[in-house]
């Protein structure tokens, strides 16, 4: 997903690998007051509500991907575009657009509420290259055996599953090398707020910085 480009506000991005605490920043920075945009919701909501989506998806790889419910059948679809280059570029087609609109229209509320930034909770930031659409990118790191545990329990997963995720993701020395700030998970929740809020205050005090010479 590219970061949608119809609003003027300043992006910061959020990413983390699988385990590592990256919504659970989201939220804490939601709770305050910050307009995160959950990028994959946005992804997900194209498939999994009925919609324009669902019947793009249907016409271009068959009625049989609908379920009862009248949304796609995940796993159906992962068959045919893992093995299919073109099949995957489709689907990227159908859903990547719907992505960029429904974002720019969630940054256009933000700014016609006043906020001062958007953040776009984006779990593949750096996998796809998009740091240069980010005035800051924040990573969140978390301990390897932590984050697989999390997985594990959390979300029921067996590890061999979590570590194949992991394989398919940068690596935390990618991550500390990339973002422009860090923030640790190792302790509780508590910490974890603190660390959070620290880091954003950082970041968006660079904004204003940016703010002030650009007026001066």
């Amino acid at each position: 997903m590219t970061p949608a480009t119809s609003a003027s506000l300043p992006r910061l991005g959020l990413t983390g690998g699988i385990g590592s605490g990256k919504s659970t920043v989201a939220a804490i920075w939601r709770a305050a007051g910050h307009r995160v945009i959950d990028l994959d919701a946005h992804s997900r909501a194209v498939l999994d509500i009925p919609g324009d989506g669902v019947e793009e998806t249907v016409a271009r790889f068959g009625e049989r991907l609908r379920t009862p419910a009248g949304t796609i059948d995940r796993a159906a679809l992962a068959s045919i575009v893992f093995a299919d280059p073109a099949a995957r570029a489709a689907l990227e087609e159908i859903v990547l657009g719907r992505v960029d609109r429904a974002v720019a229209a969630e940054e256009l509320r933000a700014a016609d509420a006043g906020e001062p930034f958007v953040i776009h909770d984006s779990p593949l930031l750096l996998e796809k290259h998009q740091d240069a659409g980010y005035r800051s990118v924040i990573a969140v790191l978390a301990r390897r055996e932590d984050r697989i545990d999390r997985v594990m329990t959390d979300r029921g997963k067996d590890r061999a599953y979590v570590v194949s995720i992991m394989a398919a993701q940068v690596t935390d020395l990618e991550r500390i090398r990339r973002a422009d700030r860090l923030v640790l998970n190792t302790a509780g929740r508590d910490v974890l707020a603190e660390r959070a809020e620290h880091a954003l205050a950082v970041v968006t005090a660079g904004l204003d910085d940016l703010a002030d010479s650009a007026e001066r």
